[in-house]
C-alpha cells in the first residue's frame, strides 16, 4: 500500500475539516498544522474573519487567504527585520506560484467567482437566506468548498516542498 503524501494527507484534511465546521482560511491553516508544517496556532486564529471570501464579503477566496498566511508565515519577513527584502520577495514568488496553481483550477482567486463557477451563482454570505441558499446547493459537500480548501492545502505543501527540493538562491529584489 502507497504511502500519502503530505500534499495529499493536507488535501484530505482540508476537505473533511471544512465540510464538517467550514471557514475555508482556517481549515487550510488546520490541514497544513495538522500535515505537520510548523505554523503556529496564532495564525490560525487570526485567520478567523478568512471566510467566504474575507467576512463573507465574497472577496478574495478564505481558503487562498489561509494558504497565503502558511506561506508567510514559513518565509516570510521576520518582525525584527523589516528592512531586509530578501524574504519578502522570497514569500511573494511562492505565493505566485500558489495562485497560479489556483487560478489554473478556479480561474480566479474571488470567492463569488468561484461560487459561481460551482454553483452557476453568487451568493451574499452575509445574508441568511444566501447562506442557505448556498449550504441548499451543495456549498459543504465534497465537490464544493470542501474540494477547495483540500485543494489549496495541497498547493500550498506542493509550492513548499518545490521550493525546500530547488530552492531559488535569489529573489527579485523590488518594493
Amino acid at each position: 500500500m502507497e504511502e500519502k503524501t503530505r500534499a495529499q494527507q493536507a488535501y484530505e484534511k482540508g476537505a473533511q475539516v471544512e465540510q464538517t465546521y467550514g471557514g475555508c482560511g482556517q481549515c487550510v491553516l488546520y490541514a497544513l498544522i495538522e500535515s505537520g508544517l510548523d505554523i503556529s496556532k496564532d495564525v490560525f486564529r487570526a485567520a478567523s474573519g478568512m471566510a467566504a471570501g474575507v467576512g463573507r464579503q465574497g472577496e478574495t477566496c478564505g481558503a487562498v487567504s489561509g494558504a497565503i498566511l502558511a506561506i508567510s508565515a514559513l518565509n516570510g519577513r521576520q518582525f525584527e527585520h523589516i528592512d531586509q527584502t530578501a524574504e519578502r520577495n522570497k514569500t511573494f514568488n511562492l505565493c505566485y506560484r500558489f495562485i497560479d496553481k489556483f487560478k489554473a483550477e478556479y480561474g480566479s482567486i474571488q470567492c463569488k467567482d468561484i461560487q459561481e463557477k460551482l454553483y452557476g451563482r453568487k451568493y451574499e454570505m452575509s445574508k441568511l437566506a444566501d447562506f442557505q441558499a448556498f449550504l441548499a446547493d451543495g456549498g459543504h459537500e465534497p465537490q464544493g468548498c470542501p474540494a477547495v480548501v483540500g485543494n489549496a492545502a495541497k498547493w500550498a505543501v506542493e509550492v513548499l516542498e518545490e521550493d525546500e527540493a530547488a530552492p531559488q538562491e535569489e529573489y527579485a529584489m523590488f518594493r
